[in-house]
């Protein structure tokens, strides 16, 4: 056990140390407090607040329009000039763009947006609704329609929604803001577990084909267990992982209480429902059995490599592993109904992503995925046999060629 605890704490504080570790924890930390902040840094490089010109002859018209636009956009200051003053301050870049409007004699309505360049569809939406609004009163009053009259005539048809459940399915309603923000949470999550899962299992793969190529291990076997001594190894990059993520997570809580997300979340009609708990709590667990099934198994390709030239050929296969599995994971976020992401939900290897998608809907029962996550215990497990098999029988072998790498390393002991 004394000589697991030196190898384990050895793995551990020589990458914890590490300067490729410190600089891309920052990095994280950084860009999670920089999304907290989202909207405080777009309002400190907006330029402040927007200029617009309004041109026309009717001094009426002019208050109804800057009246509505001001409700709209209410960091936007309007203000009446000539087209020809207009032309020159945005020439001078006093203003950033005018909106001249023509009436003629049926009282019909035409904007032109004046800019130095292209508009952007939000403003020109903004200014025709705005229009299309006074011209339908003026007409209405040419045609003596009353107020009431003007209200039934731009009424508009009302659609409703009922959720009809499947047969033996609870009931699961949601709201839109729920789903779109379960949506993120599973996009989010599947990509920052795609670059946390690549990450540690290439450190713990460089590490012991370092150690074999290099021959070191055949120094550290005479006074360790080649068992002990994979399992410790393995064991430090997992806790280091660990690290980093629970790292990560304070600074996420720390940047919920510092910056008040809370009242952010509440602008976006977002409240942490029992859906979106399910979903958070499962998205550890997925991501914590997905970085323990690939770091396993790329200590056990590491230690089926011959030279250190290899590694990347050795680790292809797990490469190309992770990202199916991410992409499924991805492809899940948008379609976790899909025949094939229900599935792949089952496959060892492709469930902590796909699973993980999958719970975004309401209607995929809870038991699926403790289905998932036992299935994927269960290959943790073999893996880890695996590892420390592989790691006894071939840790001295030098052989050439997948066959004779193979036959060596999962080999019958006498």
């Amino acid at each position: 056990m004394r000589k697991f605890a030196a190898t384990f704490k050895l793995t551990y504080f020589k990458k914890l140390k590490a300067r490729s570790f410190i600089i891309s924890t920052i990095i994280m930390m950084l860009i999670i407090t920089g999304a907290a902040n989202l909207d405080k840094i777009i309002k400190l490089f907006d330029g402040g607040s927007e200029n617009v010109a309004i041109v026309t002859q009717d001094n009426t018209l002019y208050q109804q329009v800057k009246g509505q636009l001001s409700v709209i956009n209410k960091d936007v200051h309007y203000k009446k000039m000539s087209e020809d003053e207009a032309k020159k301050q945005i020439k001078q870049e006093e203003i950033d763009q005018a909106y001249v409007i023509h009436e003629d004699k049926q009282h019909a309505l035409t904007g032109t947006i004046l800019s130095t360049s292209s508009p952007s569809d939000n403003d020109k939406g903004t200014l025709q609704v705005v229009l299309t609004q006074l011209q339908t009163q003026k007409i209405a009053q040419d045609l003596g329609l009353q107020g009431n009259d003007l209200q039934r005539l731009q009424s508009q048809s009302q659609i409703n929604h009922t959720f009809i459940q499947k047969s033996g399915q609870k009931n699961s309603s949601t709201s839109e803001s729920e789903q779109n923000f379960a949506k993120l949470i599973t996009l989010s999550g599947t990509l920052l577990m795609f670059f946390i899962v690549f990450n540690y299992a290439q450190q713990i793969a460089t590490e012991v084909a370092t150690e074999k190529t290099s021959r070191v291990s055949e120094m550290i076997i005479t006074s360790v267990k080649p068992t002990t001594h994979i399992l410790a190894k393995i064991a430090g990059v997992l806790a280091l992982a660990f690290t980093q993520i629970i790292i990560l997570g304070l600074t996420f809580v720390a940047n919920y209480f510092i910056f008040d997300l809370k009242s952010m979340f509440g602008s976006f009609d977002i409240a942490i429902t029992p859906h979106l708990t399910r979903l958070i709590v499962f998205g550890v667990v997925f991501l914590i059995l997905g970085i323990l099934s690939f770091v396993i198994l790329a200590a056990i390709l590491g230690n089926l490599t011959a030279r250190i030239e290899d590694l990347a050929q050795s680790l292809m296969p797990m490469t190309f592993l992770i990202m199916a599995a991410f992409y499924a994971g991805y492809f899940g976020s948008f379609n976790p109904d899909n025949i094939f992401i229900n599935i792949m939900s089952y496959v060892p290897f492709f469930s902590p992503f796909v699973t993980f998608s999958r719970l975004a809907l309401t209607t995929t029962p809870t038991f699926e995925a403790i289905i998932a996550v036992i299935i994927h215990i269960v290959l943790i497990g073999v893996l880890l046999f695996l590892a420390a098999k592989s790691y006894k029988n071939a840790v001295l072998s030098f052989e050439k060629g997948w066959k004779n790498v193979l036959k060596r390393a999962f080999q019958r002991e006498d």
